[in-house]
């Protein structure tokens, strides 16, 4: 394998590119043309009617005394170009006059004499030198997660839940105020004992809930159905989250929906973020035990989570995401589970 002699380190990376959630923007023709001359050499891995895509780039860099290479990508919209590179940022390039620093300059120059190398080797080089930590693929959560679900258990409540799903009948006239705290509460006290011994209904709900109730416990007849129907259909609490029982600061958490037309007045219950994913099971046998009708539409795809069937994405953001390491450790738990993407090759006009 030919050496690459990177001319760029990794710690340059993580002092030039912005991470996301801040764009570094250019307004440089020379770098403008640069990118320009990169793309017009490869095929583009997608193309729409706003914009162009390149995912078959990649970035020789020296890490740790090693040769690497790190996946980067191009995108053209209209008249900018957006360079991305794999876990480290990017950066947009308008045409203009400003002066920019060197480093980027190097980026581009760098990508394209390692294309001369990718087209040599007919990419083999790229399979040998990008790291795994650079890569993305996926992994079955039975093989990462420390404790998991029996599929007896998964069969049972599945089977509990069709038979309660068969024989509860709706409440047509909804519930009240007072009824949908109840209910609440009885989610609550089945997923956190130790924190709901004697407390109120509605200690309850402002320990767990988001807190936007939208009007919702300003309800004045906190024991009527029409009351609380009313404010339903009302448009007081569009863009709060008074049924969020449950909050969570990513997404969402568990929410409980109170009966209605839109649900053939039976509650709902749905889990957002899966960490809460147990106490969401819990909550759902203790329904089941009070006789409360309800339904939980996504119920199979948390048991899927819980029992590990369930894929988590590698190195990639996601709504599961696992992060490989490359170490000794990592290689002999997971790197045999892992299901590796193959990495995008150029394709040279």
């Amino acid at each position: 394998m030919k050496k690459i002699n990177p001319k760029i380190h990794h710690y340059e990376i993580d002092r030039y590119f912005h991470r996301f959630g801040s764009t570094a923007q250019f307004k440089n023709t020379e770098l403008y043309h640069l990118i320009k001359n990169l793309v017009s050499h490869v095929m583009p891995s997608q193309k729409d009617r706003f914009d162009l895509r390149w995912f078959c780039f990649y970035l020789p860099v020296k890490r740790s005394g090693r040769d690497t290479c790190i996946p980067m990508s191009v995108v053209n919209y209209k008249n900018v170009f957006s360079i991305f590179l794999f876990e480290a940022g990017y950066f947009e390039v308008r045409q203009g006059k400003e002066v920019i620093s060197p480093f980027y300059k190097k980026v581009v120059k760098e990508a394209m004499r390692f294309l001369s190398l990718i087209k040599q080797t007919n990419g083999k080089i790229v399979r040998k030198l990008v790291p795994y930590d650079y890569r993305v693929g996926k992994i079955k959560g039975r093989c990462i997660m420390e404790e998991i679900m029996s599929q007896k258990e998964k069969k049972r409540i599945l089977f509990q839940y069709n038979r309660h799903v068969t024989k509860q009948r709706g409440l047509e006239k909804g519930c009240s105020l007072n009824e949908y705290l109840n209910t609440a509460a009885i989610c609550y006290r089945a997923a956190y004992p130790s924190k709901t011994k004697e407390k109120t209904l509605l200690d309850m709900y402002n320990r767990f809930a988001d807190g936007r109730h939208g009007g919702m416990l300003d309800i004045k007849n906190k024991n009527s159905k029409k009351g609380f129907m009313q404010w339903y259909n009302g448009s007081r609490w569009i863009g709060a989250h008074p049924f969020e029982i449950v909050f969570s600061w990513h997404e969402h958490g568990i929410h409980l929906y109170p009966p209605s037309k839109h649900n053939e007045w039976r509650y709902g219950l749905r889990v957002t973020n899966y960490a809460y994913a147990k106490d969401f099971i819990k909550m759902v046998k203790a329904l089941f035990k009070h006789n409360i009708p309800f339904t939980a539409s996504e119920l199979k795809q948390v048991l899927d989570y819980l029992t590990g069937e369930t894929y988590f994405s590698v190195n990639k953001y996601d709504k599961l995401t696992f992060n490989y390491i490359p170490s000794k450790e990592y290689k002999e738990k997971y790197f045999k589970y892992i299901e590796w993407e193959d990495l995008e090759i150029p394709r040279f006009k």
